[in-house]
């Protein structure tokens, strides 16, 4: 066992002994008082639900809308498609649906309680990433009030892909894979903990495409113990190994190897990568920015922690993934999700170390051991059950799914009284929208499935909606018969003055041109 592995057994031995001299709590009282945990899971469920902009976020990208009824189709019909069947330009071209488990119960969710549905699932899956992170940080040793302090930083930055799309699957099977690494690594789990992983990495291939991070987080725990030396070189085969089997477990998908070629291709391509907004760089200016900062502060001492103690590893894997968070800021959550934990843990083993914190850490452990006596489930459940009742009232009053200040629903109405057989050219942001209004029988000119239109198809939508020469003539080669647009875009300008065009609706969100007979 090497010296690090020591240090790491004696740390997590201490609660063992607060908790032997904590008082204890009565059966009773241990069911029904809510635990620490639980006032984290039911404040992190409330505060997307309602705090801020509430359910609105959730919906603030219309890919949600594609997801949505992509699952309900699947359901319906029992089977995977292949082929495109949202748009009129790219209609039967082949199409690799490859989050389609996670379109299922997004689906099922819709199916079974609307919009609403999909927001408290979404929420739920938030607040138990949260609640895991937490969890797992106090399992590998950290200390309570530094672990729930790091919740800040970590739920913050993790809000800007409060989204209600499949990523928010792999934030809960990527802590799944990291929880197990670590404690595999840190001799605090057998190694037949590792068996699962392959398992979960079959599962995280049918919900989302991010499910090679987690051979690659297997691969790179492998060469950190191989740095460690002899003493490191049997558990870095083991996760060698555990990382191989991953991989070819990822091929049990309904495209096999041909969903890996795809998005391989797909992140290789410059020009998409540096077009789609999410795929570019964090930006200081805007809000929430605190929570990311203060984030990269806690990476940066929890790196130089990790690497002082020979916990090679996490610390590669730390590296790795600042590299893509500051590449593309849709990396930051996950960064923070599966990392902040073991920063917290690398953290306290430090403070540990410091005679003048004692009495503080003491008093840390003695809270810990008497929480750990409570189990919260009474209390969480409640929470649920309170947020389902509030989310409801919030349905009927038309305050849960995509915002009408910022999607053209009055001006979807006015095109559903014209028929769902018109070829409609609108903004590729408000194409999933379009999709989900109309359940797909309104077919779209394009919309956010960027890997599927293509390079040469994103520069033919940007031909138009930036009004380059020749745009009208690109309309009348695909037989658009209505424009959807916002009121103030140089396009809707561009119409206004065309002699084949007329407005026939506006309103503060959108406006809509016919094609003059």
């Amino acid at each position: 066992m090497s010296g690090y592995t020591q240090a790491a057994t004696t740390t997590v031995a201490i609660p063992s002994r607060a908790r032997a001299t904590a008082t204890a709590v009565p059966w009773l009282l241990s069911i029904v008082l809510p635990s620490l945990g639980s006032v984290i899971f039911a404040v992190t469920l409330f505060n997307v639900i309602f705090l801020s902009a509430g359910t609105r976020t959730l919906f603030r990208d219309s890919d949600t809308g594609w997801h949505v009824r992509n699952g309900e189709a699947i359901i319906r019909q029992g089977v995977v498609p292949t082929t495109d069947s949202f748009s009129y330009t790219h209609a039967g071209r082949e199409w690799f649906a490859w989050e389609w488990l996670a379109d299922v119960i997004l689906g099922g969710a819709h199916m079974a309680a609307g919009p609403a549905g999909v927001a408290m699932l979404s929420a739920l899956i938030i607040a138990l990433t949260g609640w895991g992170a937490w969890r797992l940080t106090l399992s590998l040793g950290g200390n309570l009030f530094l672990a729930t302090a790091a919740l800040l930083p970590l739920l913050g930055t993790s809000t800007i892909h409060w989204l209600a799309r499949p990523h928010l699957f792999s934030w809960m099977i990527g802590l799944a894979f990291i929880a197990i690494a670590e404690r595999h690594r840190r001799e605090l789990a057998s190694s037949r903990s590792l068996y699962l992983l392959p398992l979960l990495s079959c599962l995280w291939a049918n919900l989302h495409g991010s499910f090679l991070l987690g051979t690659a987080l297997l691969l790179i725990y492998a060469v950190g113990e191989w740095l460690c030396g002899e003493v490191g070189r049997a558990t870095g085969r083991r996760f060698a190994l555990a990382s191989l089997a991953s991989l070819l477990a990822s091929f049990i998908n309904p495209y096999g190897w041909r969903v890996h070629e795809h998005i391989f291709a797909y992140l290789q391509n410059t020009y998409l990568m540096d077009r789609i907004s999410e795929f570019r760089s964090f930006s200081f200016h805007g809000p929430g920015a605190i929570y990311v900062e203060l984030f990269l502060l806690l990476a940066a001492v929890g790196t130089v922690a990790l690497f002082r103690e020979g916990a090679y590893g996490p610390g590669l894997l730390s590296l790795a993934l600042l590299h893509m968070s500051l590449y593309s800021a849709r990396h930051l959550p996950t960064y923070a999700i599966l990392m902040a934990p073991i920063f917290v843990a690398a953290i306290s083993r430090h403070l540990e170390t410091l005679p003048r914190l004692e009495r503080a850490l003491s008093y840390s452990r003695r809270v810990l051991a008497l929480d750990r006596q409570v189990s919260g489930a009474v209390a969480s459940c409640l929470a649920i059950v309170v947020m389902v009742l509030l989310l409801q009232v919030q349905a009927r009053a038309g305050l849960v799914g995509f915002d009408p200040q910022k999607f053209p629903v009055r001006a979807a109405e006015f095109l559903a009284q014209q028929g769902t057989n018109k070829r409609v050219f609108a903004r590729d942001y408000w194409g999933g929208y379009l999709i989900y209004r109309f359940d797909g029988q309104m077919k779209v000119f394009i919309d956010g499935r960027s890997d599927f239109y293509g390079e040469d198809w994103l520069e033919t939508y940007s031909q138009v909606i930036e009004v380059r020469p020749g745009w009208d003539r690109l309309l009348d080669a695909f037989a658009v018969d209505s424009v959807l647009l916002p009121p103030g875009h140089a396009l809707t300008s561009a119409l206004r003055l065309h002699p084949d065009w007329r407005p026939v609706y506006a309103d503060s969100v959108a406006a809509v041109f016919e094609r003059k007979r």
